[in-house]
């Protein structure tokens, strides 16, 4: 597979995993189609890619923006970055709901949140702290 089909692939195939969920949160089996389904398949493919290009890798492409600027002018990099910005936005939005239904943060509450994880993975962790932090103060509040 090239870094463009794999690219067009991991687009479409990692719906699976935030479709479950915000249609299926509490299906015993949507966790793990996730974890050990979904992202696996998505770091398969993120492995193939880098293996494919560790030729090219170089211990300083890291080191300043010029150099991740350089190193992200390979299709093959674009594709390996985007795979792992998929497949880590992914697995913060299976922490989110698993975190929120452990914490019994509402349903609406933690489906309103997993957009912004999905299209800003951080900022979606942000507003799950907050959410998390005025749960527990409230809850701590009302004991």
């Amino acid at each position: 597979m090239t870094p463009t089909q794999i690219f067009s692939f991991s687009n479409t195939f990692i719906l699976l995993g935030w479709l479950l969920l915000l249609l299926l949160p509490n299906w015993k089996f949507t966790r793990t189609i996730i974890l050990k389904g979904v992202i696996l398949i998505i770091v398969l493919l993120y492995g193939f890619l880098i293996l494919g290009d560790i030729g090219n890798f170089n211990s300083d492409s890291f080191s300043t923006l010029e150099n991740v600027k350089d190193l992200f002018k390979s299709d093959t990099a674009v594709a390996a970055g985007w795979l792992h910005y998929l497949a880590f936005d992914l697995f913060v939005g299976s922490y989110i709901v698993e975190q929120c239904k452990k914490l019994n943060i509402s349903r609406i509450v933690y489906t309103l949140i997993l957009p912004f994880a999905f299209m800003f993975g951080p900022i979606g962790y942000f507003i799950f702290i907050v959410v998390k932090t005025v749960k527990t103060k409230t809850m701590v509040e009302n004991d």
